[in-house]
Order: structure tokens, then sequence, then C-alpha cells
């Protein structure tokens, strides 16, 4: 019993760790984030160093021996993990976490956490059975219970941001057409009126057109943005508005008319959405009318007729 109880808070304290890694991750010195910037400098000024083996040098320098050594084995662990619950490759789990609006975070950053929240969903799962139960099979049992969870969370975690997000689009995408259109009938160009809406608001519509403006600023065609985020969004109303743009930017002319035809459409659909949503809600409220209220309502009506019953009888 005692080494059952050490080894269960061994996995308990293992546990505990790798939750306050994950949620947590040690803060990176800065040192180490302008080492290749200078380096790199100091290469260009004489060292007799290439400028790319400098930053290679300089990169691997930075990183600790263990991560050195069992980095490689822990990220060919992630990708089998991953490869097992979202059966998705690096450009497909990148876009998804675009769509979730986690664009800072890479999919090995996301695999690695990944298997980080497996292993500790196992170890707790194994502590809990070793301490409850003390058995192969209840300690089997509790981890594969802790287990799956853990592995799934950052896959249910992205779910959940990607349909937060796109609700957010939907709600606010006819106001953006519509005030990109006000800022059109002032007198201002497609992409001034687009920066001076992205200068007001915030958003997720916003965001995405201001990363437009942000490869229009470094040389990309605005038709080729616009047709960029139709392509990367994923909500259906704004790539409708994206694509707008993009017409708008290799025809030209006036497009504040289709603008707000756009919005006012978009608008009308959304509100068909919520009145539908509100049918199911109402409809939804039924059920437990019908599975609570409606078997007391029978047994009140079925305890009075033995009484009806015998009554006429005498």
């Amino acid at each position: 019993m005692t080494a059952q109880v050490g080894l269960a808070a061994f996995f308990a304290a293992l546990t505990v760790v790798g939750l306050a890694h994950a949620l947590v991750p040690p803060r990176r010195l800065l040192a180490g984030r302008l080492r290749p910037y200078a380096a790199l400098a100091r290469s260009r000024l004489g060292t007799g160093y290439a400028d790319v083996s400098v930053v290679s040098l300089t990169r691997h320098d930075t990183d600790p021996a263990s991560l050195r050594v069992f980095g490689p084995l822990l990220e060919r662990l992630a990708e089998r993990l991953a490869g097992l619950i979202d059966v998705a490759d690096s450009e497909t789990l990148r876009l998804r976490l675009r769509h979730a609006g986690f664009s800072d975070t890479s999919p090995e950053q996301y695999r690695m956490r990944q298997l980080a929240y497996t292993v500790a969903g196992l170890g707790l799962g194994a502590a809990l059975g070793l301490t409850m139960f003390g058995t192969v099979g209840g300690t089997l049992a509790f981890t594969a219970l802790l287990g799956f969870p853990g592995a799934t969370l950052q896959r249910n975690r992205v779910q959940r941001a990607i349909t937060e997000r796109r609700s957010k689009m939907r709600n606010e995408v006819f106001t953006v057409a519509q005030l990109i259109a006000v800022h059109i009938r002032t007198g201002h160009g497609p992409v001034d009126a687009i920066r001076a809406v992205c200068s007001l608001g915030r958003g997720p519509v916003i965001e995405e057109l201001r990363e437009a403006l942000g490869w229009i600023g470094g040389g990309t065609s605005p038709q080729r943005a616009y047709d960029k985020l139709a392509e990367a969004t994923p909500e259906p109303a704004a790539a409708r508005l994206y694509r707008l743009l993009s017409s708008s930017a290799r025809s030209g002319g006036d497009i504040a008319d289709a603008l707000l035809a756009v919005g006012n459409d978009l608008r009308s659909q959304r509100r068909e959405e919520i009145a539908r949503s509100a049918v199911k809600r109402r409809t939804a409220m039924l059920v437990p009318l019908l599975l609570l209220i409606a078997p007391i309502m029978v047994l009140f009506v079925g305890a009075a007729l033995p009484s009806f019953v015998l009554g006429a009888g005498r």
C-alpha cells in the first residue's frame, strides 16, 4: 500500500508539473531572442562566418541541452498523437488555427501542447486509479477515462474558437460593409475607406481586412489580397464581402451601392438565422414539459379514474 501511495503521489506531482508548464510556459529570456540578430550583425562586420551559419549556430545554442536531446523524440510522439486525433497535415492544421484566431500558434506548438495535456490526463488517471482502487483494472480504466479528454482538449478548444469566431464575423460583416460604403460615398477610395474603417473598429473581420492592408502595403495587388482573404476566411458571409472587394479592385467603379446591397442582404440572412434559432429553442423548451409535466398530468387523471369507475358501479 505504501508503494501504491508513493507511485500515486509521483504521478500526481508529474501531472501538476505538466499542467503548470502547459498553462504557464516559462518566459524566454530577451538575450536568447536578440542573440541571432546580434550575431548576424557581427558577421556582416567581418567575423568571417556566413550569415546563415551564424544564425543556425546561435539558434541551436540558445536551446537547452535536454531540449536538443529529447526534442526530436517528443516532436515525433506529438506528430503520431496528432495523426491519431486530428488526422490532418501541417497546412490543414495551420489553416484551422488561423480560422480559430490562433495565428501566433504554430502546428508544432499545438501538437506539443496536445501531447502535454495527454500525458497530464494519463498521469492523473493513473494516480486516481492507484489511490482509489489499487488494482490494474481500475488504474487502466481511470487512465483511459482521463487520458481521452486530455488528448482531445486542444482539438475541442480550437473547434469552439472557430465556431465563436464565425458567429462574431456573421454579426459584424454587414456593419463593416455598410461602413465601407459610407466612407466611399464621402470621397475615399476603396483601400482608403477600408483603412479608415480598420482604424476605428475591432473584430475578426477588421483583423482580416487589416491583414489585407498589410499585404497591399507590402506590394500585393488589392485584388490578390482580397482573394487570399476569401480563400482563408472561415465564414462564407465574410468571403462574399472579400470577393466583392476583389471584383471592384479588378473592374473599378463605384461599389457603394453594391456594398449597401450586400450589407442589407447579409443582415436579412442573419435575421432569418436568429428567427430559426429562436424557433428551435422554443421547440427544445417543450421537451421538459413533455417529459415531466405530461406524465404528472396523466397520473392525476389516472388517480381519479378508480373513484369514477367504482362510484359509477355503486
